[in-house]
This record gives structure tokens, C-alpha cells and sequence, in this order.
């Protein structure tokens, strides 16, 4: 009978899924329903809550939580993880800083030209805005 509150865990799934697999490697004549019950056996017999805090250093904020909830989140969420156990989301979870920084370079480069328009080519303030539209264009290919 699986331990109750674990059947939902991605950690532990993983954990039955990997297991059932090494042990009809081994045993190719098993039953799979006795790979389950005893997978069931070991799972309840060995498994012990264990308690944690997780930090986050930016707001200074904490939560207790278990280790198979951060081994869950883990699990599901795949964060970047450093070797000091510091978390962070994959770049493609969130926008990208430097696309909005490029885009914003485009933008003022659009408003400028519009406006090197407005005068008559060759006149000084035609240079000005041709310049600062160069400008924003290396800005934009840096």
C-alpha cells in the first residue's frame, strides 16, 4: 500500500519509475505487481520527513518547507541550480532584460529618424538626429 500524501510526488514517481526499471533489468520473470508492493514496502518503510528553510536573499523572505517539497519543485519547475543550492528560473520562464534594452534602442532610433525627417537635408539639426540615429543603430548591433 503506497504511503499516503506520496503517490502525487514527482520525486517520488521518478524515484518508483528508475527503480521498477533496475529491478526488471535483474529479475526479467517478475510480476509487476510485486515490483509495485514491494517498491510500496521499502518506499513506507524508509521514507522520513525531513524539514528545511529556504531563503530567499533578495527580499529577504524565508519558508519551511520539507526536502521532498523542494525536491518536488525541483522536479516539476527545473530551475537553474548552483552548487551552493541557490536557485533561479530558466531564462525562457522569464523576459528576457536585454530584449526590452535592444527594443527600447529601436524604438529611439524610429522617433529620431522620424524626426531628421521633419528637416530640410543638410541643415544642422537634419545632422544632429542623423547622428543620434547612427548612434542608436551601434547601440542596437553592440
Amino acid at each position: 500500500m503506497p504511503v499516503v500524501g506520496l503517490e502525487n510526488s514527482p520525486t517520488i514517481r521518478k524515484y518508483r519509475d528508475t527503480m521498477s526499471r533496475c529491478v526488471r533489468m535483474y529479475y526479467q520473470n517478475i510480476d509487476q505487481k510485486e515490483i509495485d508492493k514491494a517498491l510500496d514496502y521499502s518506499i513506507a518503510k524508509r521514507y522520513k520527513s525531513a524539514n528545511a528553510q529556504v531563503k530567499n536573499s533578495y527580499t529577504n523572505k524565508t519558508a519551511d518547507m520539507t526536502l521532498l517539497a523542494i525536491s518536488d519543485y525541483i522536479a516539476s519547475r527545473e530551475p537553474i541550480v548552483t552548487a551552493f543550492g541557490t536557485m533561479f528560473r530558466k531564462h525562457a520562464d522569464v523576459p528576457n532584460p536585454m530584449a526590452t534594452v535592444v527594443q527600447s534602442f529601436l524604438d529611439r532610433r524610429s522617433e529620431h529618424k522620424k524626426i531628421m525627417f521633419r528637416y530640410p537635408k543638410g541643415s544642422e539639426m537634419f545632422e544632429r538626429y542623423n547622428l543620434m540615429q547612427v548612434l542608436d543603430k551601434i547601440d542596437c548591433n553592440g
